[in-house]
């Protein structure tokens, strides 16, 4: 049996872009760390890994009632607040994230999500727990939520020395890290959170739940 290890991955909108991946063990120490470019190549790294918990930076679900995110589409939301319950919670902690509602301007992105996670829940065997996160609130969560622009120099140092207090294991690579590695890490750290039951849920199991840090 493999040692339990937990991935986070960076989940971009389309394939043109690769997706930043990185991976845990149970002490925290670096198992997996690189950019794939597929759907296809994240789930036989899934596969190869057989991780207890799959932490994907994406919306992973539409609000209730919608079966599309296409305004040509006659389906409609359940709910007046138009998107899903963990955003708005999300909101009410003051904590801004992307929309889910037919206006998203993420769209691609939420399709490749929802697209994922079944991919891996259908070719992964022993597949472990697959998860939504959002790093942005991971590292308000951990870091507070005075924090530099992940795009700057100053922000990325931040993040850097942030991550190496956390994930010492990850000290001798941080010089490589860019953003989107960075939020990849959080994720991991995040899924790993949730192994140990030390995540807070928001929303619900009908429509789609986000993992945060306690």
């Amino acid at each position: 049996m493999k040692y339990p290890t937990f991935l986070g991955i960076d989940l971009t909108a389309t394939e043109a872009k690769p997706s930043a991946c990185l991976g845990l063990d149970s002490k925290s120490q670096l198992v997996y760390l690189g950019f794939l470019i597929s759907n296809r190549d994240i789930v036989a790294l899934s596969s190869f890994y057989s991780p207890q918990v799959i932490a994907i930076d994406a919306p992973l679900s539409l609000p209730l009632g919608l079966c599309c995110l296409e305004e040509s589409c006659s389906c409609q939301p359940q709910f007046p607040r138009k998107y899903r319950q963990c955003d708005q919670e999300l909101r009410q902690k003051g904590i801004p994230c992307y929309p889910t509602s037919k206006r998203s301007f993420i769209k691609d992105l939420i399709y490749r999500g929802i697209e994922l996670k079944a991919s891996i829940g259908h070719e992964v065997k022993q597949t472990g727990q697959v998860i939504e996160v959002y790093p942005f609130a991971s590292k308000v969560r951990l870091f507070g939520k005075t924090m530099p622009r992940k795009t700057t120099r100053q922000g990325m140092s931040f993040l850097k020395d942030k991550l190496g207090d956390i994930l010492p294991g990850l000290k001798p690579y941080l010089d490589m890290f860019d953003h989107d590695l960075c939020d990849a890490a959080v994720a991991a750290y995040t899924a790993l959170l949730y192994y140990q039951n030390k995540v807070e849920a928001l929303g619900n199991s009908e429509e789609g739940i986000i993992f945060l840090p306690h």
